[in-house]
Protein backbone atom coordinates (compact mmCIF):
# COMPACT_ATOMS: atom_id res chain seq x y z
CA UNK A 1 0.00 0.00 0.00
CA UNK A 2 0.99 3.10 -0.93
CA UNK A 3 0.97 6.72 1.01
CA UNK A 4 -2.53 6.99 -0.34
CA UNK A 5 -5.47 8.57 2.11
CA UNK A 6 -7.87 5.86 1.50
CA UNK A 7 -11.96 5.84 2.22
CA UNK A 8 -13.71 2.33 2.70
CA UNK A 9 -17.52 2.05 2.93
CA UNK A 10 -18.36 -1.41 4.70
CA UNK A 11 -21.32 -3.33 3.50
CA UNK A 12 -22.98 -3.73 6.56
CA UNK A 13 -27.12 -3.94 5.75
CA UNK A 14 -29.00 -0.65 6.76
CA UNK A 15 -26.22 0.87 9.17
CA UNK A 16 -23.11 2.80 9.00
CA UNK A 17 -19.31 1.51 9.19
CA UNK A 18 -16.35 2.73 7.30
CA UNK A 19 -12.88 3.87 7.67
CA UNK A 20 -10.56 6.75 6.63
CA UNK A 21 -6.87 6.21 6.25
CA UNK A 22 -4.89 9.05 5.96
CA UNK A 23 -1.72 9.57 4.06
CA UNK A 24 0.27 9.47 7.54
CA UNK A 25 -1.42 6.06 8.46
CA UNK A 26 -4.01 7.64 10.70
CA UNK A 27 -7.22 5.85 11.02
CA UNK A 28 -10.52 7.01 11.71
CA UNK A 29 -13.68 4.75 12.09
CA UNK A 30 -17.10 6.56 11.80
CA UNK A 31 -19.78 4.44 13.46
CA UNK A 32 -20.30 0.89 13.16
CA UNK A 33 -22.92 -1.87 12.77
CA UNK A 34 -21.01 -5.23 12.96
CA UNK A 35 -23.33 -8.41 14.07
CA UNK A 36 -22.50 -11.35 15.30
CA UNK A 37 -23.79 -13.13 11.87
CA UNK A 38 -20.83 -11.34 9.97
CA UNK A 39 -18.35 -13.49 11.67
CA UNK A 40 -20.31 -16.59 10.36
CA UNK A 41 -17.96 -17.89 7.41
CA UNK A 42 -20.61 -19.91 5.60
CA UNK A 43 -22.37 -16.61 5.11
CA UNK A 44 -20.86 -14.84 2.28
CA UNK A 45 -23.57 -12.10 2.33
CA UNK A 46 -22.30 -11.18 5.71
CA UNK A 47 -18.71 -9.13 5.12
CA UNK A 48 -16.67 -9.55 8.39
CA UNK A 49 -15.75 -6.17 9.31
CA UNK A 50 -14.16 -7.55 12.94
CA UNK A 51 -11.45 -9.18 10.92
CA UNK A 52 -10.81 -6.81 8.67
CA UNK A 53 -10.30 -3.89 11.34
CA UNK A 54 -7.90 -6.22 13.44
CA UNK A 55 -5.90 -6.71 10.06
CA UNK A 56 -5.60 -3.36 9.10
CA UNK A 57 -5.20 -1.31 12.06
CA UNK A 58 -1.77 -0.59 14.12
CA UNK A 59 -0.64 -2.76 16.75
CA UNK A 60 1.03 -1.19 19.87
CA UNK A 61 4.27 -2.98 21.39
CA UNK A 62 1.97 -5.22 23.29
CA UNK A 63 -0.21 -6.23 19.77
CA UNK A 64 -2.94 -4.62 20.46
CA UNK A 65 -5.06 -2.53 17.54
CA UNK A 66 -5.84 0.72 18.28
CA UNK A 67 -7.50 3.31 15.67
CA UNK A 68 -7.21 7.27 16.31
CA UNK A 69 -10.62 8.23 16.41
CA UNK A 70 -13.72 6.81 16.46
CA UNK A 71 -16.91 8.96 15.68
CA UNK A 72 -20.30 8.42 16.50
CA UNK A 73 -22.37 10.47 13.74
CA UNK A 74 -25.60 9.78 16.83
CA UNK A 75 -26.50 6.90 18.59
CA UNK A 76 -28.90 4.65 16.81
CA UNK A 77 -28.60 1.38 17.26
CA UNK A 78 -27.42 0.66 13.62
CA UNK A 79 -24.91 3.30 13.89
CA UNK A 80 -23.26 1.23 17.50
CA UNK A 81 -24.74 -2.57 16.83
CA UNK A 82 -21.48 -4.04 18.47
CA UNK A 83 -19.60 -0.90 20.14
CA UNK A 84 -19.16 -2.71 23.26
CA UNK A 85 -17.89 -5.85 21.92
CA UNK A 86 -15.70 -4.88 19.06
CA UNK A 87 -13.87 -2.01 20.90
CA UNK A 88 -12.26 -1.80 24.32
CA UNK A 89 -14.03 0.54 26.89
CA UNK A 90 -12.88 1.80 30.26
CA UNK A 91 -8.86 2.00 31.71
CA UNK A 92 -6.85 1.65 28.65
CA UNK A 93 -3.93 0.51 30.71
CA UNK A 94 -6.02 -2.29 32.03
CA UNK A 95 -6.74 -3.84 28.59
CA UNK A 96 -5.88 -7.07 29.04
CA UNK A 97 -4.71 -10.77 27.41
CA UNK A 98 -8.37 -11.60 27.33
CA UNK A 99 -9.42 -8.09 25.42
CA UNK A 100 -6.31 -8.77 23.25
CA UNK A 101 -7.84 -12.20 22.68
CA UNK A 102 -11.29 -11.20 21.77
CA UNK A 103 -10.02 -8.52 19.57
CA UNK A 104 -11.32 -5.48 21.36
CA UNK A 105 -10.27 -2.09 19.88
CA UNK A 106 -8.49 0.63 21.66
CA UNK A 107 -10.00 3.73 21.08
CA UNK A 108 -7.08 6.27 21.40
CA UNK A 109 -9.87 9.37 20.60
CA UNK A 110 -13.49 9.07 20.90
CA UNK A 111 -15.87 11.73 19.14
CA UNK A 112 -19.26 12.48 19.66
CA UNK A 113 -22.30 14.84 19.51
CA UNK A 114 -23.75 15.81 22.67
CA UNK A 115 -27.20 14.37 22.28
CA UNK A 116 -26.24 10.92 23.76
CA UNK A 117 -26.75 12.81 27.51
CA UNK A 118 -30.43 13.93 26.82
CA UNK A 119 -32.15 12.30 29.50
CA UNK A 120 -35.08 11.96 27.25
CA UNK A 121 -33.47 9.72 25.37
CA UNK A 122 -33.71 5.85 25.21
CA UNK A 123 -30.36 4.42 24.62
CA UNK A 124 -29.36 0.57 23.30
CA UNK A 125 -27.01 -1.25 24.99
CA UNK A 126 -24.23 -0.37 22.82
CA UNK A 127 -25.23 3.35 23.32
CA UNK A 128 -25.44 2.72 26.69
CA UNK A 129 -21.59 1.40 26.65
CA UNK A 130 -20.47 4.38 24.48
CA UNK A 131 -22.03 6.88 26.77
CA UNK A 132 -20.14 5.54 29.75
CA UNK A 133 -17.20 5.12 28.06
CA UNK A 134 -17.90 8.98 27.04
CA UNK A 135 -18.53 9.74 30.65
CA UNK A 136 -15.16 8.08 31.92
CA UNK A 137 -13.15 9.94 30.03
CA UNK A 138 -15.30 13.32 30.58
CA UNK A 139 -14.13 12.94 34.70
CA UNK A 140 -10.59 12.70 33.70
CA UNK A 141 -10.98 16.02 31.60
CA UNK A 142 -13.02 17.65 34.44
CA UNK A 143 -10.84 16.80 37.06
CA UNK A 144 -7.43 18.13 35.05
CA UNK A 145 -5.97 14.30 35.46
CA UNK A 146 -2.90 14.22 33.69
CA UNK A 147 -3.70 10.92 32.14
CA UNK A 148 -6.47 12.73 29.76
CA UNK A 149 -4.12 13.36 27.70
CA UNK A 150 -3.08 9.93 26.64
CA UNK A 151 -4.60 7.94 23.96
CA UNK A 152 -7.25 5.78 24.97
CA UNK A 153 -8.77 8.42 27.05
CA UNK A 154 -8.61 11.40 24.80
CA UNK A 155 -11.91 13.33 23.73
CA UNK A 156 -13.47 15.67 21.04
CA UNK A 157 -17.13 16.79 21.19
CA UNK A 158 -18.81 17.86 18.21
CA UNK A 159 -21.33 20.26 18.36
CA UNK A 160 -22.51 23.11 21.44
CA UNK A 161 -25.12 22.56 23.88
CA UNK A 162 -26.16 24.17 27.63
CA UNK A 163 -26.26 20.62 28.92
CA UNK A 164 -24.72 20.58 32.22
CA UNK A 165 -22.77 18.08 31.38
CA UNK A 166 -20.56 19.65 29.15
CA UNK A 167 -19.21 22.22 32.03
CA UNK A 168 -15.55 22.50 32.25
CA UNK A 169 -14.82 20.55 28.98
CA UNK A 170 -14.20 23.53 26.36
CA UNK A 171 -10.68 22.56 25.70
CA UNK A 172 -12.35 19.69 23.82
CA UNK A 173 -15.65 20.64 22.12
CA UNK A 174 -15.78 21.83 18.23
CA UNK A 175 -18.16 23.95 16.71
CA UNK A 176 -19.98 24.13 13.91
CA UNK A 177 -18.70 26.52 11.00
CA UNK A 178 -14.83 25.79 12.33
CA UNK A 179 -12.37 23.90 10.81
CA UNK A 180 -10.67 20.89 12.51
CA UNK A 181 -7.53 19.19 11.93
CA UNK A 182 -6.39 18.28 15.39
CA UNK A 183 -7.04 14.49 15.74
CA UNK A 184 -5.77 12.21 18.21
CA UNK A 185 -3.21 14.54 19.25
CA UNK A 186 -1.72 15.28 16.38
CA UNK A 187 -2.31 18.15 13.68
CA UNK A 188 -3.04 16.90 10.01
CA UNK A 189 -1.16 19.28 7.38
CA UNK A 190 -2.88 17.22 4.19
CA UNK A 191 -6.69 16.65 5.74
CA UNK A 192 -9.10 18.30 7.89
CA UNK A 193 -12.76 18.33 8.78
CA UNK A 194 -15.22 21.23 8.35
CA UNK A 195 -18.09 21.04 10.70
CA UNK A 196 -21.40 21.11 9.91
CA UNK A 197 -23.72 20.11 12.33
CA UNK A 198 -25.13 19.76 14.74
CA UNK A 199 -26.60 22.49 15.53
CA UNK A 200 -26.89 23.51 19.22
CA UNK A 201 -31.42 24.48 18.70
CA UNK A 202 -31.57 20.55 17.26
CA UNK A 203 -29.24 19.05 20.05
CA UNK A 204 -30.62 21.02 22.90
CA UNK A 205 -34.32 20.33 21.64
CA UNK A 206 -36.34 17.35 23.92
CA UNK A 207 -38.63 16.86 20.66
CA UNK A 208 -36.37 16.85 17.69
CA UNK A 209 -35.38 13.00 16.34
CA UNK A 210 -31.72 12.01 17.24
CA UNK A 211 -31.00 11.95 13.12
CA UNK A 212 -31.32 15.32 13.47
CA UNK A 213 -28.86 15.82 15.67
CA UNK A 214 -26.14 13.46 13.81
CA UNK A 215 -22.72 14.97 13.14
CA UNK A 216 -22.18 15.96 9.74
CA UNK A 217 -18.64 16.62 8.74
CA UNK A 218 -17.12 17.85 5.35
CA UNK A 219 -14.08 16.08 4.88
CA UNK A 220 -10.95 17.68 2.52
CA UNK A 221 -7.97 16.06 1.80
CA UNK A 222 -4.92 17.38 -0.31
CA UNK A 223 -2.66 15.55 -2.01
CA UNK A 224 1.18 16.80 -2.61
CA UNK A 225 0.41 17.87 -5.68
CA UNK A 226 -3.52 18.84 -5.35
CA UNK A 227 -5.50 20.84 -2.28
CA UNK A 228 -8.77 19.94 -1.34
CA UNK A 229 -7.72 16.51 -4.41
CA UNK A 230 -10.96 15.06 -2.80
CA UNK A 231 -14.01 16.42 -0.88
CA UNK A 232 -16.07 13.85 0.84
CA UNK A 233 -19.22 14.29 3.32
CA UNK A 234 -20.28 11.97 6.30
CA UNK A 235 -23.96 13.03 7.94
CA UNK A 236 -25.09 9.83 9.45
CA UNK A 237 -28.87 10.17 9.76
CA UNK A 238 -29.03 13.73 9.12
CA UNK A 239 -32.46 14.83 7.41
CA UNK A 240 -33.93 17.28 5.33
CA UNK A 241 -34.06 20.05 7.38
CA UNK A 242 -31.13 20.05 8.86
CA UNK A 243 -28.94 19.74 5.04
CA UNK A 244 -31.59 22.98 4.02
CA UNK A 245 -30.56 24.89 7.21
CA UNK A 246 -26.54 23.68 6.28
CA UNK A 247 -27.06 24.91 2.85
CA UNK A 248 -28.33 28.31 3.89
CA UNK A 249 -25.58 28.99 6.93
CA UNK A 250 -22.47 28.02 4.42
CA UNK A 251 -20.09 29.02 1.85
CA UNK A 252 -19.69 26.91 -1.90
CA UNK A 253 -16.39 25.93 -0.08
CA UNK A 254 -17.46 24.16 2.79
CA UNK A 255 -20.26 22.83 -0.04
CA UNK A 256 -18.68 21.11 -2.55
CA UNK A 257 -18.07 17.40 -2.55
CA UNK A 258 -16.55 14.47 -4.34
CA UNK A 259 -18.06 11.67 -2.42
CA UNK A 260 -21.51 11.95 -0.58
CA UNK A 261 -22.60 9.64 1.62
CA UNK A 262 -26.53 9.03 1.47
CA UNK A 263 -28.25 10.07 4.77
CA UNK A 264 -29.97 7.24 6.52
CA UNK A 265 -29.28 5.12 4.19
CA UNK A 266 -30.30 6.23 1.06
CA UNK A 267 -33.77 6.97 2.58
CA UNK A 268 -37.14 10.02 1.29
CA UNK A 269 -36.03 11.70 4.86
CA UNK A 270 -32.93 13.60 3.14
CA UNK A 271 -35.15 14.97 0.38
CA UNK A 272 -38.45 15.91 2.46
CA UNK A 273 -39.25 16.64 6.27
CA UNK A 274 -42.68 14.55 5.08
CA UNK A 275 -43.50 10.96 4.50
CA UNK A 276 -43.09 10.45 0.07
CA UNK A 277 -46.80 9.17 0.54
CA UNK A 278 -48.05 12.63 1.46
CA UNK A 279 -44.86 14.78 -0.35
CA UNK A 280 -43.23 13.18 -3.40
CA UNK A 281 -41.12 16.50 -4.33
CA UNK A 282 -38.25 16.88 -3.38
CA UNK A 283 -36.58 19.99 -1.33
CA UNK A 284 -34.88 22.21 -3.51
CA UNK A 285 -32.85 23.28 -1.11
CA UNK A 286 -31.58 19.86 -0.50
CA UNK A 287 -31.18 19.30 -4.54
CA UNK A 288 -29.02 22.67 -4.78
CA UNK A 289 -26.48 21.12 -2.17
CA UNK A 290 -26.09 17.81 -4.20
CA UNK A 291 -25.46 20.25 -7.21
CA UNK A 292 -22.48 21.30 -5.39
CA UNK A 293 -21.18 18.18 -6.62
CA UNK A 294 -17.56 18.43 -8.31
CA UNK A 295 -16.85 16.21 -11.89
CA UNK A 296 -17.00 12.94 -11.14
CA UNK A 297 -18.63 13.18 -8.24
CA UNK A 298 -20.03 9.53 -6.86
CA UNK A 299 -22.99 8.70 -4.28
CA UNK A 300 -22.61 5.81 -1.91
CA UNK A 301 -25.52 4.34 -0.15
CA UNK A 302 -24.52 2.14 3.16
CA UNK A 303 -27.60 -0.16 2.95
CA UNK A 304 -28.99 -3.50 1.51
CA UNK A 305 -30.08 -3.68 -2.30
CA UNK A 306 -32.23 -1.01 -3.71
CA UNK A 307 -35.51 -2.58 -5.15
CA UNK A 308 -38.53 -0.33 -6.56
CA UNK A 309 -40.85 -1.49 -3.70
CA UNK A 310 -42.10 0.44 -0.47
CA UNK A 311 -39.08 -0.10 1.80
CA UNK A 312 -37.53 3.25 3.05
CA UNK A 313 -34.90 2.62 3.70
CA UNK A 314 -33.48 2.37 0.88
CA UNK A 315 -36.26 4.27 -0.63
CA UNK A 316 -36.61 3.77 -4.58
CA UNK A 317 -37.55 7.14 -5.30
CA UNK A 318 -34.64 8.34 -2.71
CA UNK A 319 -32.46 6.44 -5.33
CA UNK A 320 -33.75 7.66 -8.45
CA UNK A 321 -32.75 11.45 -7.71
CA UNK A 322 -29.27 10.40 -6.96
CA UNK A 323 -28.73 8.89 -10.12
CA UNK A 324 -30.32 12.27 -11.38
CA UNK A 325 -27.42 14.07 -10.10
CA UNK A 326 -24.63 11.28 -10.57
CA UNK A 327 -25.73 9.15 -12.94
CA UNK A 328 -26.25 5.19 -12.41
CA UNK A 329 -22.85 4.08 -13.24
CA UNK A 330 -21.83 6.77 -10.30
CA UNK A 331 -24.17 5.47 -7.37
CA UNK A 332 -23.37 2.58 -5.41
CA UNK A 333 -25.42 0.78 -2.92
CA UNK A 334 -22.75 -0.93 -0.12
CA UNK A 335 -24.84 -4.91 -0.04
CA UNK A 336 -24.84 -4.47 -3.61
CA UNK A 337 -21.39 -3.93 -4.38
CA UNK A 338 -19.82 -5.78 -6.54
CA UNK A 339 -22.51 -8.04 -6.46
CA UNK A 340 -25.59 -9.41 -3.88
CA UNK A 341 -24.18 -12.62 -3.42
CA UNK A 342 -20.47 -11.65 -1.69
CA UNK A 343 -20.32 -7.81 -1.25
CA UNK A 344 -17.10 -6.05 -0.10
CA UNK A 345 -15.81 -3.07 1.10
CA UNK A 346 -15.93 -0.34 -1.32
CA UNK A 347 -12.74 1.56 -1.22
CA UNK A 348 -11.69 4.76 -2.92
CA UNK A 349 -7.91 6.01 -3.06
CA UNK A 350 -7.42 9.74 -3.10
CA UNK A 351 -5.16 10.59 -6.28
CA UNK A 352 -4.43 13.82 -7.56
CA UNK A 353 -7.66 13.41 -9.76
CA UNK A 354 -10.48 12.80 -7.34
CA UNK A 355 -11.27 9.27 -5.46
CA UNK A 356 -10.29 6.25 -7.65
CA UNK A 357 -12.52 3.36 -7.24
CA UNK A 358 -10.12 0.26 -5.91
CA UNK A 359 -10.89 -3.08 -7.89
CA UNK A 360 -12.07 -5.70 -5.20
CA UNK A 361 -8.64 -5.72 -3.04
CA UNK A 362 -10.73 -6.95 -0.32
CA UNK A 363 -10.73 -10.36 -1.03
CA UNK A 364 -7.70 -11.24 0.58
CA UNK A 365 -9.38 -10.26 3.99
CA UNK A 366 -11.99 -12.72 3.16
CA UNK A 367 -9.17 -15.13 2.92
CA UNK A 368 -7.20 -14.64 5.82
CA UNK A 369 -10.61 -14.01 8.48
CA UNK A 370 -10.48 -17.78 9.88
CA UNK A 371 -6.37 -17.30 10.31
CA UNK A 372 -7.55 -14.06 11.90
CA UNK A 373 -9.93 -15.64 14.20
CA UNK A 374 -8.05 -18.42 15.26
CA UNK A 375 -5.90 -15.60 16.67
CA UNK A 376 -8.13 -13.42 18.46
CA UNK A 377 -11.21 -15.31 18.90
CA UNK A 378 -14.90 -13.88 18.36
CA UNK A 379 -16.97 -11.81 20.25
CA UNK A 380 -19.42 -13.70 22.33
CA UNK A 381 -22.77 -11.18 21.97
CA UNK A 382 -23.38 -7.98 19.98
CA UNK A 383 -26.34 -5.73 19.87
Amino acid sequence: MNNDAVITYFPVGNGDTLQVHLSDKTDIIFDCNITQASEDEEDDNRYDVHSHLLKELKKDANKASHVDAFILTHPDQDHCRGFSEVFYTGDPAKHSSEDKKQGRILIDELWFSPRIFSKAEELCNDALAFRNEARRRMALYKAKSATRHLPGNRLRIIGTSKSEDLDGLDEIISHPGTFLNLINGSIKKDFSFFIHAPFKEDTDSTYKERNLTSVVLQARFDTPNQKRAVLAFFGGDAGCEVWENILDRSVDDTLEWDLFLAPHHCSWSYYSREAYKDNKIPSKKCIQLLNKKRQGAIVVASCKPIRDDDDNPPHYAAYQEYVKVVGKEKFFATMEYPNEDQPLPLEFRVTDNGPQKTEETSTSVIASSAAIRSTVGAPKTYG
